[in-house]
């Protein structure tokens, strides 16, 4: 068991980890209470303590610091294995909490992956190594050399339709709390953070030996604030709600809905494991009524 008093909070790109920081934060210190939202809704103007992933935890544990709240992914390459990284933390503190996302924060967690971690989630990937962009050269009518903001929209949709559910399904191991029991370990479903927010929070608060120094319902302001700054807060249930009216023949459009680049790519993967591909190529702009998109299905 490690000597240090701080409480892991453990989560994956884009789940709301820094938000958590920062209740967590505010409510059990002096901190003044000043909202930490960038334009695009994430908490990123609060620093806080983001140890990045275990190699980060490990070196926290050698240093001389030691911080009530600490933040950290459990995955952030392949080889890596969540299980064994929960087990290590579960043996070194009292109590951690993992933010997780549930089946109907799916679509918002990745849309923050790729929409409010780095500027351009294209040019970070490809220069990064996460993606070889010869892929796209090989598989797609794209000249080879061919800089990033000249493919074609439908290029890149039809890319991430095959890579990126499982790429993020590898990430995050869904689901992992079927697979994961340890009694120090609190899972916080993303759901419940937004609509059980102070029940959630005192959760977390009752496994600790902080106590208050605001009260939760002081934060409920800014917790308003950081839901109605969710632009893609609503894109499981109308990726969902597309795929029905499409299937079903119910006649119904989207065109004054937000739709995303990742959640059209993660309709065109979850049609196609439902039996059916869109004829996609030269799509630049995705049908916005589920009569267009049937024109365009065909079966496998």
């Amino acid at each position: 068991m490690s000597n240090k008093h701080a409480i892991p909070i453990v989560f994956h790109a884009g789940g709301y980890g820094t938000y958590l920081e920062w209740c967590l934060t505010v409510l059990t210190s002096d901190l003044l209470l000043d909202a930490p939202f960038n334009t695009n809704g994430n908490s990123h103007k609060f620093i806080g303590h983001h140890l990045s992933n275990m190699q980060g935890w490990r070196n926290y544990l050698n240093s001389s610091n030691d911080w009530n709240f600490v933040r950290l992914h459990p995955k952030t390459k392949q080889s890596d294995n969540i299980q064994q990284h929960l087990d290590e933390l579960s043996a070194q503190v009292n109590f951690f909490v993992y933010l997780y996302h549930d089946s109907h924060n799916q679509l918002l967690i990745l849309n923050n992956h790729f929409d409010k971690i780095w500027k351009d989630w294209w040019n970070y990937s490809f220069q990064s190594g996460l993606v070889n962009i010869e892929q796209i050269y090989n598989n797609w009518p794209v000249a080879s050399g061919t800089q990033i903001d000249k493919i074609p929209i439908w290029v890149k949709r039809e890319f991430l339709s095959h890579w990126m559910m499982p790429f993020w399904l590898d990430q995050i191991e869904w689901y992992r709390p079927d697979h994961y029991n340890q009694p120090n370990c609190v899972f916080v479903p993303v759901g419940e953070l937004f609509y059980n927010f102070e029940d959630t929070i005192n959760q977390i608060i009752d496994r600790s030996s902080l106590t208050l120094t605001k009260s939760i319902a002081e934060l409920r302001p800014y917790h308003d604030q950081m839901i109605s700054m969710q632009q893609n807060i609503n894109q499981d249930q109308l990726c969902q709600n597309i795929i029905d009216w499409t299937t079903n023949d119910i006649v119904m459009d989207w065109k004054d809905q937000h739709l995303s680049l990742a959640s059209e790519a993660y309709l065109q993967w979850q049609l196609r494991n439902q039996g059916f591909e869109i004829q996609c190529h030269g799509l630049d702009i995705f049908p916005t009524n589920s009569v267009q998109l049937k024109e365009l299905l065909y079966t496998l």
